[in-house]
């Protein structure tokens, strides 16, 4: 089994956006997606990020400055760690991630 994580791409610059969902029906489809992940024995770990705003940067040197590494642009939203058989089936989970959130999803294998 391998492990990936599949990237929830946010993006405070775009405005646009081709999900017309309600906020709730969002929210209503990634709570079935983390379900049937559940179910299926595939899910490792979830979570929606604060916004980038919020973030904390810190240097290797120990300083600290508020706010994200890159102001404006994408940045991680949110993210889900799923084990699965192959890339294959990582790729197939992903497609229903980004339609289940309305977002682009960046898949990443987990070294290791």
């Amino acid at each position: 089994m391998a492990q990936f994580l599949l990237a929830v791409v946010y993006d405070p610059d775009v405005t646009v956006t081709t999900d017309t969902r309600a906020p709730e029906e969002a929210f209503a489809a990634v709570d079935a997606f983390n379900s049937e992940l559940m179910d299926s024995k595939r899910f490792v770990y979830a979570c929606g990020l604060t916004a980038p705003a919020e973030g904390v940067t810190v240097t290797p040197e120990g300083q600290l400055s508020d706010g994200p590494v890159r102001a404006g642009g994408a940045q991680l939203g949110g993210f889900w760690v799923v084990e699965v058989d192959n890339r294959t089936e990582a790729e197939a989970l992903a497609v229903r991630a980004a339609s289940a959130c309305g977002r682009e999803i960046e898949l990443r294998a987990m070294q290791g």
